[in-house]
């Protein structure tokens, strides 16, 4: 039996790191009593998948999760069992069967947010409007870390939405970004190409993740801009399960 589902992490785990938050669901599996299918080979692993990892400070309420059973369960049993097991900070929040078997986390094309920031300076007037200003560039550069070095990558096609506003000196803006194994953009990348462009330094307060979505080509879904404008459902969207 193959499950998908939707889970929180709130502020008490929201500095625990993504191999101990997978370690966490595979102790709660046990106690639960739910039989998780295991890997092939001289080592075997629980079959969990998580669409993405989760940045240390980051609390979400969109994140999702493949587990496989070795026994059918419903899906209200399953979660009842499973988040009688979970620690404080984690819990299910919605799960359905799955019968396509689809790559969780090759399908992820976008996350939405919202960034908290305090701003380093007031003295550059553009603070006042930089989702106006950041919304009309064409081009934003910043320095990506990946496995073979340092490379610059403009982010700008990958900042699908943006909106927000300043009180005093600090601010709040909620935006699409780009998410997934080729295009991601996480939120301290995003807020330091916007600093860049407005000429003010935005010191990341807090990350929360609102949601995940998956590309789905000639269907009726959100519709977002850039990203071929395609439509983008939900991981638990039937069409894709």
């Amino acid at each position: 039996m193959h499950i998908r589902f939707r889970f929180k992490r709130e502020e008490e785990l929201k500095f625990i790191g993504h191999l101990d938050i997978l370690r966490l669901f595979e102790r709660a599996f046990k106690r639960s009593g739910l039989p998780v299918s295991h890997s092939q080979g001289f080592n075997p692993r629980p079959q969990i998948v998580f669409a993405q990892p989760m940045p240390l400070g980051l609390t979400s309420i969109g994140e999702f999760a493949d587990v496989e059973l070795e026994k059918e369960y419903y899906t209200d049993e399953f979660m009842q069992k499973l988040n009688g097991s979970l620690p404080p900070g984690l819990q299910l929040l919605e799960a359905k069967k799955r019968i396509k078997k689809s790559n969780l986390m090759s399908i992820i094309g976008a996350a939405r947010y919202k960034i908290g920031f305090n701003i380093e300076t007031r003295e550059n007037p553009a603070i006042d409007r930089f989702v106006e200003i950041v919304s009309g560039e064409d081009t934003i550069n910043v320095i990506k870390k990946t496995k073979s070095g340092e490379k610059e990558i403009n982010i700008r096609p990958l900042i699908y939405e943006l909106s927000g506003n300043i009180n005093g000196n600090t601010g709040e803006v909620e935006v699409l970004l780009g998410a997934g194994q080729t295009n991601n953009v996480r939120p301290e990348l995003f807020l330091s190409g916007v600093s860049h462009v407005i000429g003010s330094e935005l010191k990341l307060e807090y990350m929360h993740r609102l949601m995940l979505y998956v590309e789905f080509r000639g269907q009726k879904g959100v519709n977002l801009p850039g990203a071929n404008k395609n439509a983008w459902i939900s991981p638990l969207d039937e069409k894709i399960l």
